[in-house]
């Protein structure tokens, strides 16, 4: 369960070029795909590369996909203290993954509802509640001068309004290219 079948049955050097692969793609998407808009916001597709990341590999090797993308990408462009990021995006995939590879049902409305499932758990667990509780801690810590300027709430309402939409466009991105994905990982050819 922690692993895909596909993912196991790979040899070992198999194993480690696609989790390079991956791991490129998400230090691509914290580099070079995504655009700061404040000092808490910022607009990236690294939801997109991770929700694949768990759902081709499984929760552990998604989860290492996220941590060790994010911590390459703040190697090559460090942003403020945004380390926490790599557990969080990490957990992403690791959630997203369990749901996907963990709800035995088969067929496109399937595999459909199972991505609104994942998407809307992701989005509840990750962004509105980890990701919010972060970056309030830096902004307390960094931004305010160790003084809370705005009530927790006032904060995540200011912040969803803009992590709603990038969301929203990984979420369709995602959608998008799921069925394609999907028949993919069937044919079995990647693995």
């Amino acid at each position: 369960m922690l692993f895909t079948k596909a993912f196991k049955s790979m040899s070992v050097s198999k194993q480690i070029a696609y989790l390079a692969v991956f791991v490129a793609l998400s230090v691509a998407a914290n580099t070079i795909l995504d655009i700061d808009i404040s000092p808490t916001n910022k607009i990236t597709v690294t939801y997109f590369v991770c929700f694949f990341a768990g759902y081709f590999l499984g929760p552990i090797p998604g989860f290492a996909v996220g941590l060790i993308g994010d911590a390459v990408g703040f190697l090559i462009k460090p942003v403020d203290i945004y380390w926490l990021y790599g557990v969080t995006i990490g957990l992403y995939a690791f959630l997203t993954s369990l749901i996907m590879n963990g709800i035995r049902k088969e067929g496109r409305v399937w595999l459909q509802v199972k991505a609104v499932i994942a998407l809307a758990a992701g989005f509840l667990v990750i962004t509105c509640l980890l990701n919010t509780l972060i970056n309030y801690w830096y902004a307390y810590l960094f931004l305010w001068g160790n003084t809370f300027k705005k009530g927790f709430f006032v904060y995540m309402v200011g912040r969803l309004s803009v992590q709603s939409v990038v969301y929203a466009v990984n979420a369709v991105l995602i959608l998008i290219v799921l069925p394609f994905a999907d028949r993919f990982k069937r044919t079995n050819r990647w693995s």
